[in-house]
């Protein structure tokens, strides 16, 4: 399902097979998902699964045994954004075929989901989010900022980052989505600013307000059915100048 002549456009555009003899962009690709689907934890164990089945490599389009300094230099060279652009090119040509049986219908807008996962690591390798705890141990965190169509199921944009980075950095984003899209988020993507841009910009979005958000009530409106527990129109305020008492930090 995937078309070789378009991952190697691809890679040349991207400039993925720089420095490459025989481990190019194709040959990495189908080494990391067998790796994924094996459950293999190591590179030593990914090639000695190519060696298991070398008469079998041809059938994958690989003609040559992988190595362990190749795959480990592979790795460290070829950037994580020629894989997704590899993932982009299969959304797009698979996406219209993939969608809910349940959404069949053509519908006018798309409902895209914004949100995010922390991965908690066993190692310093990126700084984790939240305070120190007090024994003065903190593990190190990934978060992994998701965007999901709803009629399709599956990620239209996934991104790392390490976990003390901050929800709303990822929002611009959003701007990538289709026009006139719906977008649904947690309010920890709450950014007063980026909101009057995506309003300007033809999207609407759903957003859960912060507990300490001030606002006051511009409007009142009708509730067409009973499950709405009121519709305002409202406008956000904010001190500009806030003054914080001394402490001892």
């Amino acid at each position: 399902m995937m078309d070789r002549q378009k991952i190697n456009t691809l890679a040349s555009k991207s400039v993925a097979n720089y420095y490459a003899k025989h481990l190019d962009g194709y040959s990495h690709l189908v080494v990391m998902p067998y790796a994924v689907l094996s459950n293999l934890r190591s590179l030593r164990e990914v090639c000695l699964g190519f060696a298991a089945n070398a008469t079998r490599m041809n059938h994958l389009g690989i003609d040559h045994m992988i190595c362990r300094s190749t795959l480990s230099d592979a790795n460290k060279r070829r950037k994580s954004s020629f894989f997704g652009s590899i993932y982009r090119s299969l959304y797009n040509r698979y996406a219209p075929v993939l969608s809910d049986s349940r959404s069949k219908r053509e519908v006018s807008t798309k409902l895209y989901v914004m949100d995010f996962t922390m991965i908690s690591l066993f190692s310093q390798i990126l700084r984790g989010a939240g305070r120190n705890p007090n024994n003065g141990k903190k593990k190190g965190g990934i978060k992994a900022h998701t965007i999901i169509e709803e009629n399709i199921d599956l990620p239209v944009f996934v991104d790392y980052t390490a976990g003390i980075v901050h929800d709303y950095e990822m929002m611009h984003r959003l701007f990538e989505l289709p026009y006139g899209s719906f977008i649904a988020f947690d309010m920890g993507y709450t950014d007063y600013l980026l909101w009057k841009w995506l309003d300007e910009a033809g999207y609407r979005f759903v957003c859960r307000l912060k507990d300490n958000a001030k606002f006051k009530i511009i409007e009142w409106r009708k509730c067409p059915e009973k499950n709405i527990i009121a519709d305002q129109v409202i406008e956000f305020t904010y001190d500009k100048y806030v003054e914080r008492p001394m402490t001892e930090e």
